[in-house]
């Protein structure tokens, strides 16, 4: 019956200090899809903020098409085989000064989306499926 109520306890506790750390969702509508991503609060806290009527984007376009580059070289994809199909620049709504590049490449058959932080921090969104009716 103790070890019971330890347990209890224990994902009482568990549970309060996940509480507050659910990452920052992105939803954006690209090229007649709805993207998804989700960014950790530690990857924004890094990604410089940015006023676009006071200076340049701290990264580049060609800076964000690297980055994807990077990324796909790293997790054994052939980067070489990568067509960038789209860019756009795109403010984070939750964060007011904070704003990522949103890309569609094309690799072979397959179309991938990306966001691109300030940083240069690659994550990988989601394509929603379209629903039926």
């Amino acid at each position: 019956m103790k070890f019971r109520w330890a347990m209890v306890a224990l994902l009482l506790l568990g549970q309060q200090s996940q509480a507050g750390k659910f990452p920052v969702e992105i939803i954006e509508q690209f090229d007649n899809a709805r993207v998804v991503a989700f960014i950790q609060d530690a990857d924004l806290a890094t990604s410089p903020a940015w006023d676009p009527m006071s200076a340049p984007p701290p990264l580049t376009v060609a800076e964000a098409i690297e980055a994807v580059k990077n990324h796909h070289a790293n997790d054994m994809h052939k980067a070489d085989s990568l067509t960038v199909e789209e860019i756009e620049l795109r403010k984070i709504s939750q964060r007011d000064t904070h704003w990522h590049y949103l890309l569609k490449v094309r690799q072979g058959d397959s179309t991938r989306y990306y966001v691109v932080l300030m940083n240069g921090k690659v994550i990988a969104a989601v394509r929603e499926p379209e629903a039926y009716k």
